[in-house]
């Protein structure tokens, strides 16, 4: 044997005569074992390595192992060169079938294909030209369903419920969704037709009898057993203390055996029992506040810590039992009915994904090609008998060629894989399968770690299982880590991963175990830092990038430290300095918080090497080739031929692109053309090499014709020069590659081609691009998902406090590979969504097994590391993260305590919470008490106040230098960047004004970027600060914090005296007139309310303003709509120069949330009030905009469905969505209920898209309808933006007119933003 082999290793290369399943931990050599197994058989058996089928998980995988095993036979050949055996594998090994599964299906396809009518010249679609098949596809299935369309058939019911009634974008990608996931089925049409009939619902009477019950059901008795150990802690807390004994102990008392109650009718499976016994009643507590005798002032505290705890532990339970009651809110008559009137739409849904999926498999077989998923089915038919499951012939054949069948990675297999490998081992008794359920991440990709945690469970031990029997055996000894990491981790998931809470156990047979020796280390506990960042606040929209920019802060500045000090770490037999190549930083994405880390690294002066996982199409150097390619099929297109002038190939600047424009009528290449007839230089050569490029272009193939763009224009090497180079021109050869495939495909001309990569981007296909940036060997930077298989002496897992990803919980419908699919209803009269019981068990059984993945992620992460571990967690709230986190730690850790956390961090950090080391944090959190023993060596457990974070780096000694400015030239700066246009007040005169500048005030946000100052002239003023750009302003909106400081500011300097009369606001108007001012917006805190104090009314105020000579417009601020009377609407109407648009406050469109609000009307009241406006100014003549929130505490799924339908159905013109922001000092702030912050960013999100489509649909109405627009903001000497009296946002080319001008206008299409309109 090469090299000696662990005990346990030789066990399982030794055993024989049975199934076997090697669960093997990470870095436990389990390639190695696989290798000798392997050599072992082909050895002392006398085997050829032709008899083995091996699949790997990658083709890289396979290629590293064919390499190792012909590495080890060159070594055995070495100790015995006469062997002619050995001397015939090296041969062979080349020729055996060492592959992924997709390549043996291919092979297996190519030989007995022909029993399918399968042409074995097949070739195999790539991943991009099968997203634009299935979208080309889908769309034929689609336009025949809807010209065949049932108005009452299963169809139709489909369309209105699960695509909302909107569009078809959705329902296609619920089609697509489905479609995908049930690839992973042996039988997919099958699957669909089982799900057909388990929604029939036949003989069922309680919901329990439902495999969406039972789930629930279940659900609900682990919940309610933690609740029970909750109660009986705090009534255990209780015995100590007379006041909680009298006070709380009969309140808890009570409560505890509801629950209790509760559990049982859950544990005897009956839905209507558990909904008799909900809501759990609180009873209300005691109010004795007197003791019988006196308390020392440390029994005082301890006394009043109980007090806290108990209240904590109260509320706690109280929360949860709330949310539990809120999945039981219907009987099963109710229920069931509910499942009912949902079922034709899930037929329709199964019907119309077969349909689909015959449809799409026709158009592969006209064209000739398979896709990875069919080499997969194809091959089970090949294998397996459609009607009983078992192996056919060929299989039997096939798996006589293989005396073993071993497989790699088997933790990722999916249950087609998994009946593939079974029917080619002879029904799985020649199955050798090694992996490790706890690097099982790849459930995104249909990967099923269920079917590797079956087996783990059914087999039995191998040194106990019988001759023929399946087994199981251990590989837990590691090879890569030091000790103290190993027993970091050990101790980590014995307290977090469960079989409630990361599907698996983590007991010794899963610990990991040291086997490999290094040298004495100082410096290797596994390091824990809490980064405190409670200086930022409260996280807001827009600033969330702070704690990002931070942490990747202080990870730059800890690396330093370690390269510094320096860190000695392993190498050989001895030892050496740390390099920043021995360093990896592990994030869960990435993608968006990268830059932080690449520019934190600079900082400190430390080398990177980084992997965005961009998108190709997104990079400047792709984008200006497609350029190219685009102006060579056809140069009158505009926007690439601008992309190809402005690039570095032709160096025109933004102002030569002007002057050609403003120089020429007709297209671009007209203008560039006329140019080069003038004499212009660069458009001669531009035309010239631009002519040589498309000379012969149609006799190349597209990959022939880019590597003529490439050597004609240097674009490899003008990229190569640039910052990231190597990474530019990588990308570039990588456009090459993708032609060369595509032409492969059959995709030749340059039109095939860029039709191709049109299609790709519209189905949303994305192709990775190369590295985001390298700066010599230095710090890795990677996914998790990335760093599989890799190892490093020092890593850092990083972005703990990252929010769990629940979006995929938000999808119109839901599915699981056994649950099926979980759809929405609608209430078909009021058109309201609501979630049947279907969907709440499949996204609560969804989120389970995504809690389950996160957990394995950070058992990746952890693994990574050799010598030292480093986990950081940030904690924006600081000291009151860990107080909350302290009410939940015990040992081990509750599965449902770690199920209420939102991040990976907070698990961390509840386990961390009871070690005995962890003094500090639990003096800064006041607990827990509960001290974990047993444990493994000391974690160093780091507090890290973010104050010196916050500095940056600019700030450090030893970086920069500040240099004294020459005298004279200051000055000179100074004077030109103060200098002003003395006539700005007359070129950027606002076209309308508010109240508040009628009253003197200052102009509110918008006026006030848009108006100049009135009165007199301006001093000179000092350099202002940087601002956003408007169109950064205008498309993505204020900032929360940009919001919040122009409040504080107004409120600084807004006068609160003044002449607020109407004949003090008409004077007012009438000096505004004189200076051009032709509309007023009258606004206030409460405009309704104006005049009250004085005798007169807001309706008086319009009368008057409106006998204001040269006012012709007069528009309304928000109004409350309980606030505006008959005789008002009246005799507003009357007013011919107010405008017809109305921002009535709305808030929600949910009356029970109204109601949490405190506002004084109903919806019923504001749809009266609406009705009336209509009524008063003509319902084609009238719109209204308004305000509303999402997310507010205790806002339901329902009560969102709700606000949104009532939203959508008052149609209004604008709807700004704002989600819920919990502000201190509010009411609303101590609000039960409060919703997680992915929550409402989901609903703001779906709320946006909604009244944004009814925003769209109004506008249409109004196309080519005529109108009055002010004009406001020019774009160009003849083109404005401006709005009609409705408020609906105008682009109207004006030639001869300004800014001020009113003009009748033929209203256009709708483009998004604005409605196109043309002058009549």
């Amino acid at each position: 044997m090469a090299f000696p082999l662990t005990e346990e290793q030789k066990r399982i290369v030794d055993d024989r005569g049975g199934e076997l399943l090697v669960s093997a931990a990470a870095g436990s050599g389990k390639t190695r074992v696989l290798v000798e197994r392997l050599m072992d058989r082909v050895t002392r058996e006398g085997m050829d390595l032709d008899q083995f089928l091996v699949i790997t998980y990658t083709k890289a995988a396979a290629g590293e192992l064919r390499a190792r095993i012909a590495q080890e036979l060159s070594a055995r050949l070495a100790e015995a060169p006469n062997d002619r055996h050995l001397r015939r594998q090296t041969a062979l090994v080349y020729q055996a079938q060492i592959s992924t599964v997709h390549a043996f299906c291919a092979a297996l396809l190519r030989e007995s294909g022909h029993l399918l009518d399968l042409d074995p010249d097949f070739r195999l679609c790539d991943e991009g030209e099968g997203h634009v098949m299935m979208a080309q596809v889908l769309e034929d299935v689609l336009e025949e369903q809807y010209r065949d369309i049932d108005p009452e058939g299963d169809f139709a019911l489909l369309v209105d419920t699960l695509s909302a009634g909107r569009d078809d974008s959705r329902l296609a990608q619920i089609v697509l969704d489905v479609f995908g996931r049930i690839q992973s089925h042996p039988e997919p049409l099958r699957w669909l037709e089982e799900q057909k009939a388990a929604w029939e619902l036949d003989g069922i009477t309680d919901v329990g009898q439902t495999a969406w019950g039972a789930l629930l059901l279940e659900d609900a008795a682990r919940l309610g057993r933690d609740c029970v150990r909750r109660l009986k802690q705090a009534v255990e807390l209780c015995g100590g203390d007379e006041l909680l004994e009298q006070n709380y102990a009969p309140s808890l008392q009570t409560t505890l055996e509801q629950t209790e109650a509760l559990c049982a009718a859950a544990d005897r499976h009956s839905w209507d029992q558990v909904c008799a016994r909900l809501p759990v009643s609180f009873p209300a507590v005691g109010r004795k506040r007197k003791r019988t005798g006196e308390l020392s002032p440390m029994e005082e505290a301890r006394a009043q810590r109980a007090v806290e705890r108990v209240k904590a532990l109260r509320d706690g339970v109280k929360e949860q039992l709330t949310r539990l009651g809120e999945r039981f809110d219907g009987d099963s008559g109710q229920l069931l009915a509910d499942l009912a009137e949902a079922r034709p739409a899930v037929r329709g849904l199964m019907e119309l994904v077969a349909r689909f999926q015959e449809a799409y498999q026709k158009e592969k077989a006209r064209r000739g090609v398979l896709d990875f998923s069919d080499l997969e089915h194809f091959a089970v038919r090949l294998l397996l008998d459609p009607e009983s499951g078992q192996p056919t012939p060929l299989a039997s054949s096939w798996s006589a060629r293989f005396a073993e069948v071993m497989v790699d990675e088997y933790q990722d297999t999916n249950q087609v894989q998994n009946a593939i490998f079974t029917a080619v081992s002879d029904g799985g008794r020649t199955l050798f399968q090694v992996g490790d359920v706890k690097q099982s991440i790849y459930r995104f990709r249909l990967a099923d770690p269920t079917i590797f945690l079956e087996k783990y469970r059914r087999f039995r031990d191998g040194e106990e299982a019988g001759a023929g029997e399946p087994r199981r055996r251990v590989l837990s000894r590691n090879f890569r880590s030091r000790p103290r990491v190993l027993e970091g981790c050990n101790d980590l998931f014995r307290a977090v991963m469960s079989r409630d809470f990361g599907e698996v156990d983590y007991t010794d047979d899963q610990a990991l175990v040291p086997g490999a020796a290094f040298p004495p280390g100082e410096d290797d506990a596994l390091e824990l830092d809490v980064l405190d960042l409670s200086l930022l606040g409260k996280q807001e929209e827009g600033e969330r990038e702070d704690k990002n920019r931070l942490e990747a802060r202080w990870a730059a500045r800890r690396i330093r430290a370690l390269l510094d000090r320096p860190l000695m770490v392993k190498d050989g037999e001895g030892t050496r300095p740390l390099r920043p190549s021995d360093v990896m930083i592990l994030l869960r994405s990435p993608g968006v918080v990268l830059h932080h880390y690449l520019r934190a690294l600079s900082e400190e002066g430390i080398p990177w090497s980084a992997d965005g996982g961009g998108d190709l199409f997104d990079t400047t150097e792709v984008n200006v080739a497609l350029a190219l390619l685009q102006i060579v099929d056809n140069p009158r297109q505009d926007v690439p031929l601008i992309a190809a002038l402005r690039s570095p190939v032709f160096g025109f600047d933004g102002d030569k692109l002007a002057f050609l424009r403003a120089g020429a009528k007709g297209d671009f290449y007209t203008a560039v053309t006329e140019a080069a007839g003038r004499g212009d230089q660069a458009c001669r050569d531009f035309l010239t090499q631009l002519e040589e490029l498309r000379f012969g272009a149609g006799e190349r193939t597209c990959r022939q014709l880019i590597w003529h763009i490439y050597e004609q224009t240097n674009l490899l090497g003008l990229f190569g020069a640039m910052p990231g180079g190597q990474e530019r021109q990588d990308n570039l050869l990588a456009l090459y590659a993708l032609a060369g495939q595509l032409e492969d495909s059959g995709c030749r001309s340059l039109f095939q081609f860029l039709l191709r990569l049109e299609r790709l981007r519209q189905t949303g296909a994305k192709l990775p691009s190369s590295g985001s940036g390298r700066e010599g060997e230095g710090v890795s930077i990677l996914s998790i998902h990335r760093s599989k298989g890799l190892e490093k002496p020092v890593v850092l897992v990083c972005g703990l406090s990252r929010r769990l990803n629940r979006e995929d919980l938000m999808r119109p419908v839901l599915f699981h590979p056994v649950l099926g699919v979980g759809p929405k209803g609608l209430d078909r009269e009021r058109m309201v969504e609501y979630p049947t019981l279907a969907r709440r068990a499949v996204s609560r059984q969804l989120e389970r097994e995504m809690m389950a993945e996160e957990l394995r992620l950070l058992y990746v992460a952890m693994t990574r590391a050799q010598e030292k571990l480093i986990l950081s967690v940030a904690l924006t709230e600081g000291v009151r993260a860990l107080e909350r986190l302290a009410q939940e730690a015990a040992v081990p850790v509750p599965a449902a305590a770690l199920e209420r956390q939102q991040s990976v961090g907070a698990w961390v950090l509840l386990h961390a919470l009871t070690r005995p080391e962890a003094e500090g944090l639990r003096a800064l959190a006041g607990g827990p008490e509960e001290i974990a023993a047993g444990l493994g060596p000391a974690w160093d457990i780091r507090w890290v106040q973010g104050d010196a974070l916050e500095a940056g780096a600019e700030e450090r000694p030893g970086r920069f230098a500040d240099l004294e400015p020459e005298r004279g030239e200051a000055e000179d700066l100074t004077a030109a960047l103060t200098w002003t246009y003395p006539h700005e007040a007359a070129v950027s005169m606002p076209s309308k004004l508010t109240a508040t500048q009628l009253k003197g005030r200052v102009l509110d946000q918008e006026a006030a970027q848009e108006g100049a100052e009135l009165g007199g002239g301006r001093e000179k003023r000092e350099p202002e600060g940087l601002y956003r750009p408007d169109f950064m302003v205008r498309e993505r909106g204020l900032t929360a914090a940009q919001r919040g400081t122009a409040l504080h500011l107004a409120m600084q300097y807004l006068p609160l005296e003044g002449d607020h009369s109407p004949e003090g606001i008409r004077e007012e108007l009438r000096r505004l007139t004189d200076a051009g001012y032709k509309e007023v917006v009258l606004t206030a805190i409460s405009l309704p309310s104006y005049g009250t104090d004085s005798g007169t009314s807001l309706v008086e105020l319009i009368e008057k303003a409106a006998e204001v000579p040269g006012i012709e417009r007069i528009r309304l601020g928000s109004l409350d709509p309980d606030m505006l009377h008959d005789d008002d609407i009246r005799r507003m109407a009357a007013v011919k120069k107010l405008c017809p648009q109305f921002h009535l406050s709305l808030q929600s469109g949910c009356d029970k949330t109204l109601r949490a609000m405190r506002r004084p009307y109903t919806t019923a009241q504001y749809a009266d009030i609406a009705a009336k406006l209509r009524a008063a100014f003509g319902a084609d003549n009238v719109s209204f905009t308004t305000d509303v929130i999402v997310g507010f505490p205790g806002e339901t799924e329902d009560d969102f469905e709700a606000s949104m339908a009532f939203v959508t159905g008052m149609r209004f013109l604008k709807v700004h969505v704002f989600p819920y922001s919990r502000r201190e000092g509010t009411a609303a702030y101590d609000f039960a209920d409060q919703l997680p912050e992915h929550e409402k960013e989901a609903r703001s999100r779906r709320m946006t898209a909604a009244v944004e489509e009814v925003r769209a649909a109004e506008a249409a109405a109004m196309q080519g309808c005529k109108a009055s627009v002010l004009l406001e903001t020019p774009l160009s000497a003849t083109m404005f933006t401006g709005y009609t009296k409705q408020y609906l946002p105008v682009l109207v080319s004006a030639p001869g007119h300004k800014t001020g001008d009113i003009v009748e206008v033929t209203l256009g299409a709708w483009d998004g933003k604005r409605c196109r309109a043309e002058i009549v």
